[in-house]
């Protein structure tokens, strides 16, 4: 008998553990069997329809899970089954097309569209390792929504290993992971929809149309307008923040000094690379380019130097990456000239050229310096201040150099053009600086206005009629 705390269903499936943990097997049911594989850590499924029997992993390791799965799966077999299909299925997996798509983008990479960079990364990283097994005829909604649990849920536990080089040995450090946004899924989605259109527009189509349209189209929640407002939101540093960061860069650079007076070449070059970080944020500031390859790709024969029309001495940064709006003339803040003159020094330290169509971010193994923001997210921990910003932690520089010129009263045209976005997407993000612009522009009322302010009431007068405040002034009205 079920002890009375204990109910039936639990009861049920503690005698299913148990037989499964006895014999290795478990039967369901309506030609459903769970067992142990002996060179596989999943459990696996043998489905029995009609006359057709399958195999499949139920690629999990928990029973309660494997038997969800086997459920279902079985259901989606009978519905094969009663349309007159085939249960057991060979031909491509969804896996087998990503790997044809991402060598075409490949091909299109060598042959010069850097930009296809992250998706490449995002289609070997995020997609493939899920959707290798997973068969072409199983492609749809559901499989999609089981997609999107699997990648919340592998970066859930916070902790990965990320191996990379330093000198001639392989180093393993911990990096703490955190699971994707809803941005990031967005994008994510429509790098799928993406393959998923290319190959149903091969001669031979591998997918649908109707299957496309379905993932295009997936239904959402609906957010609301306060979601909305607080997703499109930039937040930026404030200007007490920025003296700080600049102090804490100042800092950097005369412990970085102060190491090679005392060690002379042997502490010379241990951290050149934060170094340099500091000089790329400082040239950011000022400049409102975007983190990645637009300042990443910068030659010092794009960097001239000009006069505006107030007679100042700035930096023109012409032509400027190829960005959403293509490639465009920046017009820097005159700070922008110190920090070339320290990246100047800072490179002729160490030996590199600062002319001609070298880099303005080389490094010290060959290439560019890639990245910089997580020495950037360590300063920014060690004052205190949020660590993550839309984009990753560098955008924080170019969301604080537009927030700050709005607040001049820079038009938002203007801005446009100089950061190589629109319009509409300076209203959209920064919306939340109109709150102070029409605080700025309210006047404190005339004192000649009919509506003013009395300190000496009358003591006959009746508070709840004419609005005493709690400092015992009264408004009249004439």
């Amino acid at each position: 008998m079920p002890s009375p705390r204990t109910s039936a269903r639990t009861h049920l499936r503690d005698q299913q553990r148990d037989t499964f943990e006895r014999f290795g097997r478990l039967d369901l049911g309506h030609g459903v069997n769970l067992y142990r594989h002996p060179r596989s850590q999943f459990i696996y499924a043998d489905y029995r329809v009609g006359d057709e029997r399958v195999r499949e992993s139920t690629k999990t390791t928990d029973l309660v899970m494997a038997e969800e799965v086997a459920v279902r799966r079985r259901k989606a077999f009978e519905t094969r089954a009663k349309a007159g299909q085939p249960i057991s299925l060979s031909g491509p997996s969804v896996g087998d097309i990503l790997k044809r798509y991402v060598e075409d983008l490949d091909r299109r990479f060598d042959a010069g569209e850097r930009k296809l960079g992250p998706e490449i990364s995002v289609m070997r990283r995020n997609f493939l390792p899920f959707w290798q097994q997973v068969p072409l005829a199983d492609l749809g909604r559901q499989q999609f929504y089981a997609w999107e649990r699997w990648r919340l849920e592998q970066n859930g536990e916070g902790a990965a290993v990320a191996p990379y080089r330093r000198g001639g040995q392989t180093v393993s450090v911990g990096r703490r992971l955190k699971p994707p946004s809803a941005p990031t899924l967005r994008r994510e989605k429509q790098y799928f929809v993406k393959a998923m259109a290319w190959a149903s527009d091969r001669p031979t189509p591998l997918v649908g149309d109707e299957v496309v349209h379905e993932l295009r189209h997936l239904p959402r929640p609906r957010e609301t307008k306060k979601q909305r407002a607080a997703e499109d939101r930039r937040d930026a540093l404030s200007r007490e923040q920025v003296a700080a960061l600049l102090e804490e860069f100042d800092r950097i650079e005369d412990a970085e000094r102060a190491r090679v007076r005392k060690l002379g070449e042997g502490g010379k070059c241990r951290n050149y690379d934060r170094r340099l970080m500091t000089l790329h944020v400082r040239l950011l500031l000022c400049s409102g380019m975007r983190p990645g390859a637009e300042i990443l790709e910068l030659t010092w024969d794009r960097v001239r130097h000009t006069r505006n029309e107030h007679g100042e001495d700035i930096v023109v940064i012409d032509p400027c990456g190829d960005g959403k709006t293509g490639p465009r003339m920046v017009n820097c803040d005159p700070e922008a000239l110190d920090v070339l003159t320290d990246l100047r020094a800072l490179l002729s330290e160490f030996g590199f050229a600062t002319t001609g169509r070298t880099p303005l971010w080389p490094s010290r193994r060959g290439g560019v310096v890639q990245d910089m923001g997580t020495s950037f997210k360590s300063a920014l921990r060690r004052l205190g201040f949020q660590a993550d910003a839309s984009g990753g932690a560098l955008y924080i520089c170019r969301h604080t150099y537009l927030t700050e010129r709005l607040r001049r009263g820079v038009t938002s045209d203007i801005l446009a053009i100089n950061c190589g976005t629109s319009v509409e997407m300076i209203s959209r993000h920064y919306n939340h600086l109109r709150a102070e612009h029409i605080r700025g522009a309210l006047r404190p009322a005339d004192p000649r206005s009919p509506l003013r302010l009395k300190s000496s009431p009358s003591p006959k007068a009746d508070a709840s009629k004419i609005g005493l405040t709690p400092s015992g002034q009264i408004l009249i009205f004439r």
